[in-house]
């Protein structure tokens, strides 16, 4: 199966969307597939999440789940470079009391991202600097919650 040109427009309009920064007003792109799993039980209180927001030469990527019912999320947030993936955190805890990762890998990327959720949306705000390049501070609208 192939993707054209028209099918790949309609994916998008659906999976993308240009966040403005909620601090300094610059737009961030928000590429997001979010709903329940297709199969296995408890998917009524399971929300399943790949986001991926590209700033500075970079993609994050945010893959995990939250349980509904708990807030509860469970995560791995990674950086996508030219030619490797790298993880830089487990995302794990309440989105309620809002969860916070730390990463370091000298004089590559080094930063913090919080996890929250806010107006039934889950948000990120990113400090970060990449390759001596400081992105500071980023806040992010990723999806919404049901």
């Amino acid at each position: 199966m192939s993707i054209t040109n028209v099918d790949l427009s309609k994916w998008i309009e659906g999976h993308h969307t240009v966040s403005r920064d909620g601090r300094n007003g610059e737009e961030v792109h928000v590429y997001a597939i979010s709903g329940p799993p297709v199969f296995g039980e408890g998917r009524e209180s399971r929300w399943d999440f790949d986001v991926e927001t590209p700033i500075g030469g970079v993609i994050f990527i945010l893959k995990g789940y939250i349980d509904l019912s708990t807030l509860e999320m469970d995560a791995i947030l990674s950086a996508r470079f030219p030619f490797t993936d790298l993880t830089l955190a487990e995302v794990k805890g309440n989105l309620k009391d809002g969860i916070k990762v730390t990463f370091d890998i000298p004089r590559v990327i080094s930063g913090s991202a919080t996890f929250y959720v806010r107006d039934g949306w889950v948000w990120m705000d990113l400090s970060v600097t990449i390759f001596g390049k400081t992105y500071d501070p980023i806040s992010v609208k990723l999806f919404p919650l049901p």
